[in-house]
Formats: structure tokens, C-alpha cells, sequence
């Protein structure tokens, strides 16, 4: 589950490149995850292909990367995007959902890697069960030298093969200094870094996918500094603690006409 992303992220999908925000990755360096064991996590796929991770926070919704809806300035279809969750084998043993909306934070712009939120509406509800159910998201910012759970079904290293097993992977955020150094002018009030200099991290494939600390979500995986997983860089999560409120607006918002 390393992590190969940054201010270009290159996400291959049946050979096409999908610039902006890595779109293919895994949780480098991970190990297995086991049935039930990380019932939130979602994955968004296009022709069998891995885009992103994401992360269930409620029975219609799910946030992941606002990069992970464009290849280089081109926004993917929607109507062709699955929405694939209850199992940690991909493709396997799990549900199929549908993409209805997308809410980009306001201040994200394509191409930026700053502000790299989304959260989604499902086409209808989620069927939960004890493999598949939201998780609960803090209202505080995340702290640093803190132990956060990251998972994905990304690849495993950057030249590797497509993987089909979710993996999970413990590693320990940074502090907000530490963070601001790696990042440089990349650095905005939101975002935490997790440390992967002892090999583990994201990878294509694994951002949007969630960070989890104390069985609550904290980060959703934006990027790799350098652009490249397996480097040692820190990857990049936006605090979802400190967009709660924006988030819950969302969640809260009248349904739309329809919505079952």
C-alpha cells in the first residue's frame, strides 16, 4: 500500500493514463486485511480497474479524493464507475453501488492539491451487514506521533501488479512542522502527513481511502509527497476533522427527490 501521487498523480486504467491525484494504488508494505475486519472501506473502479479508495461515513454517502473524478482535466463518467464494498477480496464476495453525485469542497480546483475532498451520494443505499458499515468521523483536528490505521486494494509497489486483496498498514502522523517541510507551498491548514519511511504507505490505487485512529476517521489520502510511493515520503490525508462541519452538511442535506 505505498503510495505514487502528488501535484500529478498517474493512474493507469486498461492502459490510459489518469493524471491528477494518483488514481491506481495499494497500501504498500501492508498486510492482509481480514473478512469484516475494515467494513467501511470502499472501492471506486472503472473496466475492472482500480481508481480509488473510499470510505463509507454513512448509509448513502462515502468520501474519497476530489482528484479521483478527473483524468488530467477531464472529468471520468460517472455513470461508468462502480462502487465496489463488503469484501477484502476486490471483485469478489462483496456489492456493486452507483455513483449519483459528487460534492466537491468548495475550495478544491482541478489540477491543485489542495482541498482534495469529495463526498459522494450513492444511487441507492448501501446494504449494510458486518462487512459492510460506515464508520464514525471526528470534529477535532489529528493529532501528530499517533498511530492511524490506512487500508486499500491499491498496488502493492509502483511497477507491480494489479492486487486484488485489501491490505492495511499502521503508521504514525507527523508533526504539523515536519508535515509543512515535506509539503512546501503545498501545505494548507487541513491536511496531516503519515510517516513511510519504514516502507509501508499508500500506493495507486489507495487514495481516497481512509486513515482511522480509535475506530474513527480521520484522514482520507490525498497524496505522496514526490509523487512517488515506496520513496519514504510522507503521504498526504485531508483532515476530515477539520472539515467535519462541512462534511455534516452535506450528510444532513435534504435528499433529493427520488432518493430511496
Amino acid at each position: 500500500m505505498n503510495s505514487c501521487a502528488g501535484a500529478v498523480f498517474l493512474v493507469v486504467v486498461l492502459g490510459v493514463s489518469i493524471a491528477q491525484g494518483s488514481v491506481i494504488g495499494r497500501v504498500a508494505g501492508g498486510s492482509n486485511a481480514r473478512r469484516g475486519q475494515f467494513p467501511y472501506q470502499v472501492a471506486m473502479t472503472l473496466k475492472r480497474q482500480t481508481v480509488c479508495g473510499g470510505v463509507m461515513v454513512h448509509e448513502r454517502f462515502f468520501l474519497t479524493a476530489a482528484h479521483c473524478f478527473f483524468k488530467g482535466e477531464t472529468p471520468l463518467p460517472l455513470e461508468q464507475l462502480n462502487v465496489f464494498y463488503g469484501s477484502e477480496k476486490l471483485f469478489s464476495n462483496g456489492r456493486y453501488n452507483r455513483v449519483k453525485s459528487v460534492h466537491f469542497h468548495e475550495q478544491y480546483e482541478n489540477g491543485s492539491n489542495k482541498y482534495d475532498l469529495a463526498v459522494v451520494e450513492v444511487k441507492r443505499k448501501f446494504d449494510l451487514s458486518s462487512a459492510s458499515r460506515p464508520v464514525a468521523f471526528g470534529e477535532e483536528a489529528f493529532g501528530e506521533n499517533l498511530l492511524a490505521t490506512v487500508t486499500g486494494y491499491g498496488r502493492n509497489t509502483v511497477e507491480g501488479n494489479m492486487a486484488f486483496r485489501l491490505k492495511y498498514a499502521q503508521l504514525s502522523s507527523m508533526s504539523d512542522a515536519q508535515c509543512r517541510e515535506a509539503m512546501g507551498e503545498d501545505y494548507y491548514e487541513g491536511v496531516f502527513c503519515l510517516d513511510t519511511s519504514d516502507g509501508a504507505g499508500f500506493c495507486l490505487g489507495d487514495y481516497g481511502g481512509p486513515a482511522v485512529f480509535e475506530e474513527r476517521l480521520v484522514g482520507v489520502g490525498s497524496y505522496t509527497v514526490g509523487n512517488k510511493c515506496e520513496a519514504g515520503q510522507p503521504d498526504v490525508f485531508v483532515d476530515v476533522g477539520y472539515f467535519s462541519e462541512w462534511v455534516q452538511s452535506v450528510l444532513e442535506a435534504e435528499p433529493e427527490e427520488g432518493t430511496q
